[in-house]
């Protein structure tokens, strides 16, 4: 730890450096031979030293003095993949994917039995979670965009903020080359799918930027077993096509970087997606019309100063909005006709400074937030409403290593204080809502040892919170009217690891407990109307595997296994000791890869086991095992990838009575200019 440290102090006199070592060399050179050099006015160039796009930038994780479970999926995974960022993640160690259908359908993550609303995902950094969207849908983000995705079980790094109660997922969004280079990607597949990307990434003198554009569509009208609503009646079972449930997905990234030298450096980013829609529903009625259509732009300004007091920093100011349009206007989804507006807004700030004393590394940041939803009902004006919610949250950390760097330690400090209410809210079910003022205070602490090269053991221990969202404090939609009465979640977070890292092999295991209270659930009065409590408990254990092993020249073999035991504790009869929601006890991955020459050829699978739709447990779903196989070829700049994934042609359903689709081909064609 302690050498990256030096590397980063030293760094930034490199420039001093390499200016009097050439100086230093003229006058030696120069001194035996003083009238050559004035009769031919010799002199040196200046020397220009450049910073390193790809270098580590105060305020990032270094995932090496990380000491908790962690995977980083890089940018050659992300490209290879065909398009779904949601699948890719689920086939990382202790991570499930929830999906409601095919490509730009909902999709969520948890991480180790966790809620999706306690899985906290970042963009650079910066928390995309808010009151009004605490689920982040994971179908609305570019996967083409992001350079590299940093996975975090259970311990969150400080630079993260505030982390999650299961863990935290940062999305690194794509960065400026040395060298200007231009990609084009044409796509297409089964269901109708067709996509395009094109990006340019360049830099000039102290300039560098990132452009990208991608448009995206899938009819998504694949094949399934419809049941019409009665599981029990086999006779009326039908193959039919999937309605209403095509989508068009379009973004874009700007990304401009200045560093006129190596203590400072401006970003500016500018992201925005569209999609639209079409929400299919039980019976699959052919004249469905229900649509979702949302808008994201996230735009992020920073400011990296180092050497400042010896002080260095990162800053950032950035705004949020995440508008969407749900409409059913013939009742054909929901209980109700609806037509529902929803507009959030996050504006924030943060400040993040780290020093270098005797003792080890010092971190402290500050954030500040405010998040903002409107929510208009255009059927019932009395359930329209806006609130807004102010956080402030301060955290410091250490991070401490022996001289030999075989001991690392990371205690931590978050403190946190949220002001919210209700601006507007005509509904008379929580019109007497009051302002509420909260602070809580998480610790955090870290330790690591490697005994020998390769070999490192952890164990890792914090506590978390999850806010309640705006809609569980004080929506009222169709029976369910909010409580502003409500307490945030809490989460304990304990695990122990080994890993090892060889020539030729990488293994990690890792044990972990996680206990959570105070959880959000709703309950049913005598007339059926409900309101979300705070009564839940629950307690989640496990084991994570995974491994990659080079078997031999040409053939690698990746795989991890995940056993876990994610209980309900709700003191209710009917739900204690029932098995979470949608967490399956068993899932595991492996992937086989043989590349001879400039072709790699892959196969695939993954499994789950012992899953339920409901807390009740009375509800299972079905396990599954998807199979894929496919093949890159890499020749020049040239690269053609293809694949058929869920060779089985299941239709396996993470939602029930959603189901995904059945056996789908897809190729994608690059060209690098």
């Amino acid at each position: 730890m302690r050498s990256r440290y030096l590397v980063r102090r030293c760094r930034n006199c490199l420039s001093a450096h390499l200016l009097g070592w050439s100086a230093f060399a003229f006058i030696c050179l120069s001194g035996p031979q003083q009238s050559l050099a004035a009769d031919n006015d010799y002199r040196l160039d200046p020397v220009e030293v450049k910073p390193d796009l790809s270098e580590f930038i105060t305020g990032e994780v270094v995932l090496d003095e990380h000491p908790g479970s962690h995977t980083r999926v890089g940018r050659q995974k992300l490209t290879q993949s065909a398009g779904k960022l949601g699948e890719l993640l689920a086939r990382e160690t202790g991570i499930q994917l929830r999906q409601s259908g095919g490509f730009g359908s909902f999709a969520s993550i948890t991480i180790r039995g966790a809620s999706s609303a306690q899985t906290a995902v970042y963009l650079d950094g910066i928390l995309l979670n808010s009151g009004g969207q605490p689920v982040i849908d994971l179908s609305t983000l570019e996967l083409l965009n992001l350079h590299s995705v940093d996975i975090y079980r259970g311990t969150s790094p400080m630079q993260l903020a505030s982390g999650g109660i299961g863990g935290a997922v940062n999305l690194n969004s794509l960065k400026a080359s040395d060298q200007s280079t231009t990609r084009i990607r044409l796509g297409t597949g089964s269901l109708d799918k067709q996509s395009f990307q094109l990006n340019h990434q360049g830099r000039h003198s102290d300039w560098d930027w990132v452009a990208s554009t991608s448009y995206q569509h899938s009819e998504n009208d694949f094949v399934f077993l419809n049941d019409n609503t009665t599981p029990l009646n086999p006779e009326d079972d039908r193959w039919q096509r999937r309605n209403n449930s095509q989508v068009e997905r379009s973004a874009w990234l700007l990304k401009a970087g200045y560093q006129p030298s190596l203590d400072y450096r401006t970003n500016v980013m500018i992201q925005a997606v569209n999609r639209t829609l079409g929400v299919p529903e039980w019976r699959n009625s052919a004249d469905n019309q229900a649509a979702y259509d949302t808008d994201k732009i996230q735009l992020q300004v920073s400011q990296t100063i180092d050497n400042l007091s010896n002080w260095n920093s990162h800053h950032t100011l950035y705004r949020h909005i995440d508008d969407a349009h749900y409409t059913d206007l013939l009742n054909q989804v929901g209980l109700a006709a609806q037509d529902l507006e929803f507009n959030n807004q996050t504006d924030g700030a943060r400040s993040y400074w780290e020093t270098f004393t005797s003792i080890g590394t010092l971190g402290i940041s500050m954030d500040f937030r405010r998040e903002s939803l409107t929510s208009v009902d255009f059927f019932s004006a009395d359930d329209s409403y806006k609130v807004e919610r102010d956080s402030m949250l301060a955290s410091s950390h250490l991070a401490w290593s022996d001289s030999s760097e075989q001991w690392t330690l990371t205690p931590a400090v978050r403190w946190r204080r949220l002001n919210s209410g209700v601006l507007e809210n005509p509904s008379s079910a929580t019109a007497n809502s009051t302002q509420t003022d909260r602070t809580d205070t998480s610790l955090q602490l870290g330790l690591a040892w490697k005994p020998k090269a390769g070999y490192e053991f952890s164990a890792n221990v914090g506590n978390y919170f999850r806010e309640p969202s705006f809609g569980e404090l004080y929506g009222s939609i169709g029976l369910i009217n909010g409580n502003p009465d409500l307490l945030p979640e809490e989460g304990l977070n304990v695990d122990l690891g080994l890993r090892y890292t060889g020539k030729s092999m990488a293994l990690s295991v890792t044990g972990y407990l996680s206990a959570r209270d105070e959880l959000i659930v709703n309950t049913f009065d005598a007339r059926g109307i409900g309101r979300p409590v705070n009564t839940g408990k629950s307690q989640v254990t496990g084991i994570e595997i995974s491994g990659d092993v080079d078997l031999s020249r040409g053939i690698k073999l990746t795989s991890n296994l995940t056993l876990q035991n994610p209980r309900n504790r709700n003191p209710f009869k009917g739900f204690n000791n029932k098995l979470l929601p949608g967490e399956a006890k068993r899932s595991f991955f492996t992937k086989l890869e043989y590349t001879p020459s400039l072709i790699t050829y892959w196969y695939q699978w993954q499994i789950t086991r012992d899953r339920f739709y409901d807390s009740a447990n009375l509800l299972p779903a079905a396990d599954s095992f998807v199979q894929s196989v496919g093949l890159d070829l890499q020749y020049r700049k040239w690269r053609f990838s293809t694949q058929i994934h869920n060779i089985g042609n299941e239709n396996f359903e993470d939602f029930n009575g959603y189901p995904k689709p059945g056996r789908t081909w897809s190729l994608a064609l690059t060209r690098t200019l």
